[in-house]
């Protein structure tokens, strides 16, 4: 059976799309469009780009299945979408499970339709979503770089001679099969002496993208890259400021990893005892 979500850009809150007193029916839209553009030439027309063109995702969406009061459960939806997606701009996720895979995508609240509950006491309404993205996992891969203590790292002797190392990993090998680049958010925490830079690199070590930060980092300092809703911010002493400033214009502001196989490196040494964390969104042909 199908299932239907919706959630805020940070998915601290949800709304349930699958209960009696909110049940999504009717889905269209959850597949993929194309916009096509061709050149004439002598030879005939050839496709020159092919571009998504999503359709908007509609559900009918029943309230008061369990006979309850339906315009109340309608308004817990609205106050929901104001509160998460439509005050303030942001995105909102939604999430579709066909039984089968659960993902996501990224949505506008754009229109939904008010009338009167029916003869037979039926209350239900149109809701209509401009769908901005491909579905996508909601995290697949996450990883970080940091020097840490690994119970991995002993030598394969038993006690007394076996002791336990430090492992400093200063760079992951990351690969992405989709045409689309891949939205990676990075969280900076931690000690971390220098400058930060982080960097995505070939396997023959030629930067195909890269960040720099006019700043360190500290203990209880906390700096978040996140290109989905293209923000950086700095939290520090319970204070959340826009830290765009600290980028170096002359290198990209967000990661995102191109189709094909890389390795994410930062200028980490191995005197740093914070972490460079990062969350990579994998896109899907679903």
């Amino acid at each position: 059976m199908r299932k239907f979500y919706l959630h805020n850009s940070s998915k601290t809150k949800s709304f349930d799309l699958n209960s009696i007193s909110s049940l999504a029916t009717e889905p269209s839209g959850l597949g993929n469009s194309f916009s096509t553009a061709y050149k004439e030439s002598s030879n005939g027309k050839h496709l020159v780009n092919a571009t998504p063109d999503f359709e908007p995702i509609k559900l009918k969406i029943y309230f008061n299945a369990d006979a309850s009061d339906g315009y109340a459960n309608y308004k817990a939806l609205m106050q929901f979408l104001a509160e998460c997606g439509v005050s303030d701009q942001k995105e909102i996720l939604f999430e579709y499970n066909d039984g089968i895979t659960d993902k996501f995508c990224d949505v506008v609240f754009k229109s939904s339709t008010k009338s009167e509950t029916s003869e037979e006491n039926v209350f239900c309404e149109t809701f209509t979503f401009e769908r901005q993205s491909y579905w996508y996992e909601r995290i697949e891969e996450s990883f970080a770089l940091k020097n840490t203590s690994a119970d991995a790292t002993s030598f394969p002797l038993g006690f007394p001679f076996g002791f336990y190392g430090h492992v400093f990993k200063t760079k992951q090998f990351v690969s992405n099969s989709f045409h689309v680049s891949a939205p990676i958010t990075l969280t900076i925490s931690g000690n971390i002496h220098n400058d930060i830079r982080v960097y995505i690199a070939t396997l023959e070590d030629e930067i195909v993208a890269e960040i720099k930060l006019s700043t360190n980092c500290v203990d209880g300092k906390v700096i978040v890259i996140e290109p989905n809703t293209k923000k950086i911010t700095v939290e520090q002493n319970g204070e959340v400021t826009n830290g765009y400033g600290l980028t170096d214009k002359t290198k990209q502001s967000f990661l995102y990893l191109p189709q094909g196989d890389y390795y994410i490196s930062s200028n980490m040494t191995v005197e740093d005892s914070g972490e460079i964390a990062f969350a990579i969104k994998r896109y899907l042909l679903d």
